[in-house]
């Protein structure tokens, strides 16, 4: 009883955060959608957006190898739930009740999963200790641990290293990655390096795609933050004097500072349009393609502040611009735009993506800059050379396309076998 007030309290904390809202609540209390069908339920748990699109082909592939197995899909934020039943095919999707016991055993009750895959490192104790219990194989997939939380998981081995030994497979995203899971304690016959599975549903959405050119040539920043936005706009500004069809496409990391966005654009001389959910740029009749001419006739900069629509950008980008590498974020995800062929320039702070920026970078698809004037000079020799570009664009889709068949593969052997 005593921790039900700090409970409690956390619940309005996250509803006034705006992490959750009433109408969350009865799912996060563990009042999740009930199954009903008398048939083996695969619980797959992706926190956020990032990773509920990474299971994406997963959910296809274990649906297709095994039909009459049900998937139930749990998510950690709002955005996650909407990308979830946007994106899909899942039997049941709801919120991840709240890691307090009596919230979890109404959900596994609820749920009944014959299997659990949990996506990255969401790693909740009372979830963990329940499926122990009720012998629940479980299997992390994407597992990575940074070189920070490596500090803090080998500090505190001996929590850790239980936890993540209750799960039978544990499929990493590098051969670092799988080093590390080992010297926190965790057993080497539960580990394999898959790689990021990102990677596989990335060429496999590209596949029903084609790439398009336009009649500018386009920038393309992803996913940037507040503090270097003034960087990437004295960039264009100066980069723009010497190419007149040269245009910028900025897709901001959070849509809460979109006015801080339209405020710094308006302090410059540039013009901008906004698309957003209210205001879609691509009319009846239209493909985005047309779209985006029509806009770039009037328009330096297009702010994309729309959910869901950065992946279908990449095919009209000459040049690519990874967002959080120019503050102290660490970088975010370089699979799409290495899955489009788009050369790509990232900042000295790419901690979070740092094994597949060396990996792009070996393999030529990549620069890495520490500063403005690196990053111009880089742009500059971009710019000037199509050829240049095209190579290191073919380079990164080749990459990551090694990746993917490699994934593919492995999620057979290790995944889907366990459904049948």
């Amino acid at each position: 009883m005593l921790i039900l007030p700090i409970f409690v309290f956390y619940l309005i904390y996250r509803i006034f955060k705006g992490k959750d809202i009433l109408g969350n609540l009865w799912q996060r209390l563990g009042f999740v959608p009930r199954t009903t069908h008398k048939k083996k339920i695969i619980w797959l748990h992706a926190v956020s957006v990032g990773e509920v699109l990474s299971i994406q082909n997963l959910i296809n592939d274990i649906k297709s190898n095994n039909p009459s197995s049900l998937c139930y899909v749990t998510v950690g934020t709002i955005t996650g739930r909407q990308m979830a039943e946007k994106s899909l095919n899942a039997d049941y999707i709801s919120f991840m009740p709240y890691d307090f016991l009596p919230c979890m055993l109404l959900a596994f009750w609820r749920i009944r999963p014959s299997s659990i895959i949990v996506v990255e490192a969401e790693i909740w104790p009372n979830f963990l200790i329940i499926s122990s219990w009720l012998k629940i194989s479980k299997t992390l997939i994407n597992a990575r641990i940074s070189t920070r939380s490596y500090k803090r998981y080998k500090s505190l081995k001996f929590f850790f290293s239980p936890i993540f030994n209750s799960f039978q497979n544990i499929l990493t995203q590098s051969d670092a990655d799988t080093n590390r899971f080992v010297k926190i304690g965790v057993h080497h016959n539960t580990l394999s390096t898959l790689g990021n599975i990102k990677a596989y549903n990335v060429i496999q959405k590209k596949h029903s795609s084609h790439n398009t050119k336009l009649h500018y040539t386009t920038l393309l920043v992803g996913s940037a933050h507040s503090g270097e936005l003034d960087l990437y706009l004295k960039l264009f500004s100066e980069l723009k004097k010497f190419d007149a069809t040269l245009r910028l496409i900025i897709a901001p990391r959070h849509l809460t500072w979109q006015q801080e966005l339209e405020d710094k654009i308006k302090s410059t001389n540039l013009s901008y349009t906004l698309w957003t959910q209210q205001n879609n740029i691509v009319k009846s009749g239209q493909n985005i393609a047309q779209a985006l001419d029509n806009n770039f006739k009037n328009y330096d900069i297009i702010c994309l502040c729309k959910l869901g629509e950065l992946f279908n950008l990449y095919q009209f980008t000459d040049i690519f611009y990874l967002g959080g590498t120019f503050v102290n974020i660490g970088g975010h995800n370089l699979l799409e735009p290495a899955a489009w062929s788009n050369p790509c320039i990232i900042g000295p702070h790419h901690q979070n993506t740092k094994n597949n920026a060396d990996e792009m970078e070996h393999s030529g698809g990549l620069i890495k800059v520490k500063n403005y004037k690196e990053l111009k000079s880089a742009s500059q020799k971009l710019l000037a050379d199509p050829e240049l570009r095209l190579t290191m664009g073919n380079a990164n889709l080749q990459w990551i396309s090694e990746i993917a068949n490699k994934i593919k593969t492995q999620i057979t052997n290790l995944i889907l076998n366990d459904f049948k």
